[in-house]
């Protein structure tokens, strides 16, 4: 039987580019369409080669995790169901929790409902309150035992926003998902959230401008403290998760 992972079209453009032109065709014919923004990689291949390895070991289980996540909230747009929340914590263990929290900064409701921090979702207002209807934000709070990653989708009545259904996530459970955490290092909301093994690197990259980088491209290249770093970026609508790779 063959095996497939699902890869976002971000990382087969990162992939591309990581080859160069000259390995785009060989590239291509390994890769085919299974909808308007996903491709499958066949990695059973007997010449797959380190690279690809690399790719798929540590960026791919985490991405598609998130893409999972990133689509069940999308779909949600109604105040959800008590069963609804424990069958997304089931789902994504990874999670600390799934809140309804209202236009008056409310909480409705928390799955569990204790948490183990202490939240206040003050950063997700008063952006919240301008999503348009299936859109999605990403914020970061910071707590005194770490940053903590809300992703955000609202419940609308009446024409305008009601709620903010509230998925939120440890960064270190998250990338936990990756065959080496080390290797990884993650951007979001412009705040380095994960260093890795790559801890000397973590003040550079948040001198970065990713808004400016991703505007003209979806992944690429970097060089710091004389090493060299790929990087390709999911969108979550106007916010990014950036994941980068030193390569070598």
């Amino acid at each position: 039987m063959y095996s497939f992972k699902t890869f976002s079209a971000a990382l087969i453009l990162f992939l591309l580019t990581a080859y160069g032109c000259t390995g785009a065709g060989e590239m291509r014919d390994r890769y085919w369409p299974t909808g308007p923004s996903e491709y499958q990689l066949e990695m059973n291949r007997k010449d797959i080669n380190s690279r690809e390895q690399k790719l798929a070991d540590n960026i791919y289980p985490v991405d598609t995790e998130l893409s999972l996540l990133l689509r069940r909230l999308s779909l949600k747009d109604t105040y959800p169901a008590q069963s609804w929340k424990e069958e997304l914590s089931m789902d994504f263990p990874w999670l600390n929790g799934i809140v309804i929290i209202d236009r008056e900064q409310n909480v409705l409701s928390a799955y569990p409902q204790e948490g183990i921090k202490r939240m206040e979702f003050d950063v997700l207002f008063p952006r919240g309150l301008d999503l348009p209807q299936g859109g999605t934000m990403l914020e970061i709070e910071d707590t005194v035992l770490g940053p903590e990653v809300l992703i955000a989708v609202p419940v609308y009545r009446d024409f305008q926003v009601d709620a903010l259904i509230i998925a939120h996530f440890d960064p270190r459970s998250f990338i936990s998902r990756s065959a080496d955490p080390e290797k990884l290092v993650l951007v979001a909301s412009d705040q380095v959230i994960w260093t890795g093994g790559q801890k000397e690197i973590g003040s550079r990259l948040e001198n970065i401008d990713w808004q400016e980088k991703t505007r003209r491209r979806i992944s690429g290249k970097i060089k710091l403290e004389g090493n060299e770093f790929f990087w390709f970026a999911r969108a979550l609508d106007q916010d990014w998760v950036i994941y980068l790779l030193k390569d070598g």
